[in-house]
């Protein structure tokens, strides 16, 4: 950029050779110049100036070269050296550096102001949303809860009131082995609805009397528990001390094949009576049968030792005297049927249904 000692020196010359000069040094002229004056200027001197050649225009302003060249780069060191003094200040500037800080603030400030309203109102809608949700899911699950209960109640009850046929059949020796197996069958079935019952009464919320229900249900299993006890009791007696006809005459002993056979219901008899179930009324019938096995095993030895002396009035007696205990056996095991009986039909009258 030029300086102002350069604008005056080349001032000095004629305006037409201002412009050839800066051309020929290559500068763009940067002087406003009045284009009325400069028309009239290249008129007049249009014929001298062709006649000039290049050194004569740079003998003519050699002198104001020099004058140009010279304190052009002084003051372009001058410069230099100034605006060298002048960058650190330019670098750091307090006030620049407070403005920013300010202008950080107030935008943190004024976010302050909608982000926390904001997050806070976020958060309300969230909460109530899940609230919302929550409540809704309750009430759904508490529908299809009461549904299921319905329909498990209803089959409950209808299998509940099975109960006094199932305790006729288990504790009345008149029914059959299979007519006892279909009873258990039933009382499986009991139990499973009584069960799905349990698990679908722990997710109501709409009984009052929740506990008085419990009890209630505490007790039907209790009396199905103690039928399908019973209704095993009664069909491992069944296959203890169980005779065929024992012969007594000479012409229908085989002593091989009786001792083989007495020796198989003394050892199946055994076996049946160590799985027996503890059942409070029959207690002292399980205690009978005990006794009466060391008893039938005692009487079958005499039985066959007198077929081999062919005491056959001794045998008869003894035949009798085996008849007899197992009779024994047999009345004490009715004995505590009915017992059982009794206290089962008490048990179920006192149920009330299931709600």
């Amino acid at each position: 950029m030029m300086n102002i000692r350069d604008y005056f020196s080349i001032n000095k010359t004629k305006t037409s050779n201002k412009i050839k000069i800066l051309d020929l040094l290559g500068f763009e002229p940067d002087i406003e110049i009045d284009s009325s004056q400069y028309q009239v200027d290249i008129v007049d001197e249009s014929i001298s100036a062709e006649q000039q050649t290049f050194e004569e225009l740079i003998s003519s302003t050699e002198d104001l070269i020099v004058e140009v060249k010279k304190p052009s780069i002084e003051t372009y060191l001058d410069t230099a050296e100034s605006d060298s003094l002048e960058a650190p200040t330019d670098t750091f500037n307090p006030l620049k550096i407070t403005e920013q800080i300010q202008r950080v603030w107030s935008d943190l400030e004024s976010r302050r102001q909608w982000v926390l309203p904001t997050f806070i109102g976020l958060s309300t809608v969230l909460v109530i949303f899940i609230a919302v949700n929550s409540y809704l899911d309750y009430r759904n699950t508490q529908t299809e809860i009461i549904e299921d209960a319905i329909v498990v109640t209803s089959n409950s009850n209808e299998l509940i009131d099975l109960l006094p046929t199932l305790i006729e059949i288990s504790t009345n020796t008149f029914y059959s082995k299979y007519d006892v197996s279909n009873a258990s069958a039933n009382l499986q079935q009991i139990e499973s609805s009584l069960i799905e019952y349990r698990a679908n009464l722990e997710s109501r919320n709409d009984l009052d009397n929740k506990s008085t229900v419990i009890d209630n249900l505490n007790n039907v299993f209790l009396l199905v528990n103690e039928l399908d006890l019973v209704i095993t009791y009664r069909i491992l007696i069944s296959e203890v001390l169980i005779y065929g006809e024992l012969p007594v005459d000479e012409d229908q002993i085989n002593i091989d094949e009786l001792t083989i056979e007495l020796s198989g219901i003394i050892a199946q008899s055994k076996v049946n009576f160590s799985n027996l179930p503890e059942i409070e009324e029959f207690n002292n019938h399980k205690n009978l049968v005990e006794v009466a096995l060391v008893t039938a095993e005692d009487l079958h030895g005499r039985y066959l030792a007198a077929l081999r002396n062919n005491e056959y009035d001794v045998a008869k007696s003894i035949v009798s005297a085996i008849n007899l205990n197992k009779s024994t056996e047999i009345k004490a095991f009715e004995n505590a049927l009915e017992d059982f009986n009794n206290k089962s039909l008490n048990a179920y009258n006192n149920f009330e249904d299931l709600p």
